[in-house]
């Protein structure tokens, strides 16, 4: 399985990417020097305040953002060649990430006032060719705010029909309507939803996730 290599000389940058990768569940190994790097390392993640060079390395602000560029090398990508960013409206609006139809992301914004800022990082970190951002037309008050916030962005914005997003109630949270919203193009397919499932295991039964899309680049 292909992996990611960390190399810095700095505490905080090591502590937070490594908070990422295990919080995403990513194959990784800390380098100890930067003459023997094993062959299944296909990126290698440092800081930017690093004096360090080396090929196929990306040099990072943060942890969230050197993750997030080195994604599409685990996938044997330069870049994505399209990125959806699926919003699911309401006071805690629900955020997806896809990557060549890749569920990559999905989670809660803890404020829908807060979109704005967590729209731009997705935006700025990733690599890809083309950018949509795709909003459900649900809860009118909310979505409202989150169109006049993400219009201030320059990506192509479309409202999309919702309907099916929330099913079923009794698992629903508003990340996995989210990421269903990004995959729509008219509505989206009941019969994508498993009849049996858990909110443990609803994302691996009805996406294709970044962990599988990784697993598969190896068989």
């Amino acid at each position: 399985m292909p992996r990611i290599g960390i190399i810095t000389y700095d505490f905080k940058f090591y502590h937070d990417v490594i908070q990422y990768l295990r919080r995403w569940k990513l194959p990784f190994v800390s380098l100890e020097n930067t003459y023997s790097i094993p062959d299944d390392v296909v990126v290698i993640i440092s800081s930017k305040n690093d004096n360090i060079e080396l090929p196929d390395q990306i040099k990072a602000e943060n942890g969230l953002d050197g993750i997030r560029r080195a994604i599409p090398k685990l996938l044997n990508k330069s870049s994505f060649v399209d990125l959806v960013i699926g919003i699911d409206p309401g006071p805690k609006p629900g955020i997806a990430v896809l990557g060549d139809g890749i569920l990559i992301e999905a989670f809660e914004c803890p404020r829908v006032t807060e979109i704005k800022t967590y729209v731009e990082s997705i935006a700025s970190s990733y690599t890809y060719q083309n950018i949509t951002l795709k909003i459900g037309n649900g809860d009118k008050p909310n979505r409202d705010i989150i169109i006049t916030r993400v219009s201030e962005i320059d990506i192509p914005i479309e409202i999309v029909n919702e309907k099916n997003t929330s099913t079923p109630h009794k698992i629903h949270d508003n990340a996995l309507s989210a990421a269903r919203i990004a995959l729509i193009n008219g509505l989206y397919p009941i019969k994508r939803i498993p009849v049996k499932f858990s909110r443990k295991d609803v994302y691996e039964k009805e996406f294709t996730t970044l962990r599988s899309a990784i697993g598969n680049e190896i068989k």
